[in-house]
């Protein structure tokens, strides 16, 4: 089920959102899915593709948008990928998601009473920064670096002392063998979160790396893939079919 860019405006001019909705559904729930550090690329517009076949709206917005349309950084351009993440703020992107969410809300067949964010690598720490300053029902992280301590060179700031505000249940994945997440980086989220009484359930695959879900890079791993896939999506349908949208499986 292919989507398309849609324009948006916004304060700081015009930002690409990719959106894809399932077919013949009046009012879908909504998911915000944040991309990686190399734009809103192929694999990002796949995850919203899958998950429109699900039932969900799935919005992917621009977060590169200040330098350009469709900023796309090829995997193997890590010396791009890191020029382009060191102009994002904290509230440019706290501002993208909020402006995509209103978006949305002008969408007839989009559902926004109640959203949703999952995100990959940046994203992950940007659905969990959401968290913290959006009203969201559900967070997906995946392998959110740059959540505990600052990451030398960028604008990013660490949520962790704010984590206690988030109101959103939350599934967080990492892996063990992804050393720009340590485990210990990974405890002190968990310790924070349970500190805090957020609901939240964290997973660590020892055997995966950075990036395990992405079939477009090395790490790929698709076994832990299939199932944080799977895992994720049984979490995001709860809310969904008690809001009485029909249930997807597999």
């Amino acid at each position: 089920m292919k989507g398309k860019f849609l324009t948006c405006e916004t304060r700081e001019g015009v930002m690409k959102i990719y959106v894809a909705a399932p077919l013949g559904q009046t009012r879908s729930p909504v998911v915000v899915v944040l991309q990686e550090a190399f734009g809103v690329n192929a694999h990002v517009r796949g995850i919203c593709d899958r998950l429109a076949s699900e039932g969900f709206m799935a919005a992917a917005p621009e977060l590169f948008h200040r330098l350009g349309p469709r900023q796309e950084i090829p995997y193997e351009d890590r010396s791009r990928m890191l020029t382009s993440l060191a102009t994002l703020t904290n509230a440019d992107v706290i501002s993208d998601i909020r402006s995509c969410i209103n978006f949305l809300d002008d969408l007839p067949n989009a559902d926004t009473s109640k959203v949703s964010a999952v995100g990959f690598c940046v994203g992950g720490f940007a659905a969990v920064l959401a968290g913290t300053k959006l009203k969201l029902q559900k967070i997906v992280s995946f392998y959110g670096a740059g959540l505990v301590r600052p990451r030398d060179g960028l604008l990013l700031t660490p949520p962790l002392g704010d984590l206690g505000t988030i109101r959103s249940r939350c599934l967080f994945f990492f892996g063990g063998l992804d050393a720009s997440i340590p485990s210990s980086d990974v405890s002190e989220i968990e310790q924070k979160l349970k500190a805090s009484k957020v609901p939240s359930e964290v997973q660590v695959f020892a055997d995966a790396d950075h990036g395990f879900f992405c079939d477009e890079r090395p790490s790929f791993h698709p076994e832990r893939a299939a199932l944080a896939w799977g895992k994720a999506l049984g979490f995001l349908r709860e809310e969904a079919e008690e809001r009485g949208a029909p249930p997807k499986r597999n």
